[in-house]
């Protein structure tokens, strides 16, 4: 069959190809590789690039589409259109997260000039490597943060904070009370298209980068994270008392005369624990009370609705968004000193080598007998420190009865094989006018982790004791890291002469083992990243799956419900077994091995689980956000001073340098050293001079000087210091 358009094709080309229509005429019954179009057209070598350019145009144009096979078959309107999420990449090409799941879609920067990162959108696949087109915005983003610019004509036009997003919006009008480089928050009212810009309408004005205060409120609209409660919820929290009744003591065991006690940070003012210990006959009985929250905060209330919206508390450096409002979270429901108090108390035996034997819980009122702080606690049990012993006389029993205990608990933790990052953090020091006084390291004391291991040893208890009466709960889990994460950093430690046991699952005492043989060389704090990248992030959900950084087979969260709702739902599912109440959301119970049933995750709590994971991934984001930007406003005056640091991190591009002196990190671009051409050794993490053979490994330390800090991107540029003569 002959192509009837031959003769306006070789008008168009010197060595004309068959003509669209000629080629459609070919699919009418079966999809077609390329390959077979190239016989059935007999197409000579010199054509077949030409012809599979055109095929590529008409999938382009529509005419066309691939088939789950990589085949062409003719366009169907209906066919191949996925559905998801718009997830942006700062160099301007993005990827599409299929509502379905499986492999991501790849968008080119040509179809990111049509959406928002964070946009929900139907999409068309559009090459069998995973390329997919823009069909239709399902649901925009409904507001960004951006820095507003006037034109000269009176027109003004908004950047986006968010580097992943580059598209900026047209803002057709603007207030009195706008100024040029206002941080504003812009609600999309226009989509972009290829021929314009997005459109947006300025809702809130949150003032200079500069202004007190401007970079968290921006960091909260960034994240989408709520701030304000709903009138509900407000009306809600109003006709709840200020104080426990004696209606709300009924039913519950009073153990107002036990002597538990809060320990937490200097500045905290949401007390979720209280703790008591004794020494027994055969160990120890370890008390872990927990502020009842969900005695005021009932299923499916206004209050509930937004905890779950939430998530979570969020924390920054000058400031809370909580996620209950105060009046509970620092008021009722806060465990604050010579006050009654309900809880839910886990109550646990102990034996000598640290092993839960048993334990039981029940709704009590109790009394916080002192509010203790970790500083404190530290002084009395590490430095005898006679002035607070005498001021806490009272409860200074309960202290050593703690510690003892936690000596153990800590014994305990080796012999199971925790791994021991012990990392440190920073903390950002303000002075009187809110300004950035100083960076320094976070103090980590025996009382943080005679806290942390009772609360380990609690939260333990709870999933063990929710999992066996088959309740629909949230875990809280640490998947093993994968067999390709193992073997890159089996690689690295063979390169610097350690040995990582444990074949391609290793467990837990193996990267443990590691970490205790790499304890004081030199490059310590190397073996501790590149262990600590190996890991996966935990994450909530029904199905447990253990926790593989705690070495525990069953762990939750219970231990603060005021600052995060997974504990919340645990409370709840506690109380539900007490009064056996059946879950609020059934799973189905399904036949096992031997006959036994257990009951499947309900579809409620997977969808809790996933939800509430992003919230809590939500709210550290905010809070690194903040804190990077800071640090930034506190380097912008030191440009030009060198500084000692410590390589953090190493890439291709350039490596990341952490500041020992103020606990800050930036980069040395790739670019900026000029002494050599340096190539990038991925298994021994470094770069290595071509000519010199100088090296720049992960841990190694290095001068640098400031180069630039710029607070829009919050990044902190720096140099090789120059060498001193």
């Amino acid at each position: 069959m002959s192509d009837p358009h031959q003769k306006r094709e070789a008008k168009k080309y010197e060595n004309p190809i068959p003509s669209r229509e000629h080629i459609l005429s070919f699919f009418k019954k079966k999809p077609l590789s390329k390959y077979d179009l190239f016989d059935l057209l007999e197409v000579e070598g010199k054509q077949k690039k030409p012809l599979t350019h055109r095929l590529k145009a008409m999938v382009r144009d529509e005419q066309l589409d691939y088939n789950k096979d990589g085949d062409f078959v003719i366009f169907d309107p209906e066919a191949g259109i996925k559905i998801g999420t718009v997830v942006a990449n700062p160099k301007g090409f993005g990827f599409l997260k299929l509502e379905e799941g499986g492999k991501d879609l790849r968008l080119n920067s040509r179809q990111m000039q049509l959406v928002f990162h964070g946009d929900k959108v139907k999409a068309r696949l559009i090459s069998k490597r995973g390329d997919a087109k823009i069909v239709e915005v399902l649901e925009s983003v409904k507001s960004v943060v951006a820095r507003l610019h006037l034109n000269e004509d009176g027109t003004a036009y908004a950047v986006v904070d968010d580097k992943r997003i580059r598209n900026n919006i047209n803002i057709p009008n603007i207030s009195q009370d706008n100024t040029n480089e206002q941080i504003v928050v812009v609600e999309i009212t226009k989509s972009p298209s290829f021929k314009s810009l997005a459109e947006g309408r300025i809702v809130h004005i949150l003032g200079s980068y500069m202004d007190e205060g401007v970079e968290t409120d921006a960091a909260l609209y960034r994240n989408g994270i709520p701030v304000d409660f709903s009138e509900a919820a407000i009306a809600q929290t109003a006709k709840i008392p200020t104080e426990v009744t004696s209606q709300d003591k009924a039913g519950r065991v009073d153990i107002t005369d036990m002597k538990l006690v809060t320990i937490d940070g200097e500045d905290s003012k949401d007390f979720d624990d209280a703790v008591f210990a004794e020494s027994t006959n055969n160990g120890w009985k370890l008390v872990v009370a927990i502020a009842d929250v969900s005695y005021y905060v009932e299923e499916g209330t206004a209050l509930d609705h937004d905890a779950i919206e939430r998530g979570n508390s969020v924390y920054f450096p000058r400031r809370v968004v909580p996620m209950l409002p105060e009046a509970l979270s620092n008021g009722l429901c806060s465990i604050n000193p010579n006050v009654e108090r309900l809880c839910m108390t886990c109550e646990m035996n102990i034996d000598a080598a640290g092993n839960l034997l048993d334990y039981k819980f029940y709704p009590a009122v109790m009394f916080s007998h002192a509010r203790l702080t970790y500083t404190k606690v530290s002084q009395i049990l590490e430095h005898d420190d006679q002035a607070l012993k005498t001021e806490y006389t009272s409860v200074l029993e309960n202290l050593n009865d703690l510690y003892d205990l936690y000596k153990v608990l800590k014994d305990a933790r080796t012999k199971r094989g925790v791994m021991d990052f012990d990392r440190i953090e920073s903390q950002i020091l303000f002075n009187d006018n809110g300004k950035i006084d100083n960076i320094i390291a976070r103090s980590r004391n025996d009382a943080h982790k005679l806290i942390e291991e009772c609360m380990l040893m609690a939260n333990q208890a709870t999933a063990k004791f929710l999992g066996e009466n088959k309740e629909d709960f949230l875990y809280r889990i640490h998947p093993k890291p994968t067999a390709e994460k193992v073997e890159v950093t089996r690689q690295f430690l063979t390169a610097v002469g350690l040995t990582l046991e444990g074949g391609d699952q290793p467990d837990s005492k193996h990267f443990a083992k590691v970490l205790e043989d790499a304890k004081g060389r030199d490059d310590e704090n190397i073996i501790k990243t590149v262990v600590l990248r190996t890991m996966k992030q935990a994450v909530y959900t029904p199905a447990n799956e253990g926790h593989f950084g705690l070495a525990f087979d069953d762990y939750t969260h219970f231990t603060s419900p005021i600052r995060r709702y997974p504990d919340l739902l645990v409370h709840r599912a506690i109380n539900r077994v007490l009064n056996k109440k059946k879950p609020s959301f059934m799973g189905k119970l399904v036949n096992k091995v031997m006959g036994n049933k257990k009951k499947e995750p309900s579809k409620k709590m997977i969808e809790l689980g996933v939800n509430l994971s992003v919230t809590e991934r939500r709210a550290d984001d905010a809070s690194r956000d903040v804190e990077q930007w800071l640090k930034c406003e506190y380097m912008r005056d030191k440009i030009g001073e060198t500084f000692n640091g410590v390589i953090s991190g190493v890439a291709g591009f350039g490596i990341f340098i952490e500041l020992t002196e103020v606990f800050v990190e930036g980069m040395i671009s790739v670019r900026d050293l000029q002494d050599d051409y340096y190539n990038f050794d991925d298994i021994h993490h470094q770069l290595k001079g071509d000519r010199t053979g100088k090296v720049f490994r992960l841990g190694d330390t290095i001068k640098i000087q400031i180069a630039s800090v710029n607070l829009d991107d919050r990044q902190m540029v720096f140099t090789p210091a120059p060498e001193e003569e």
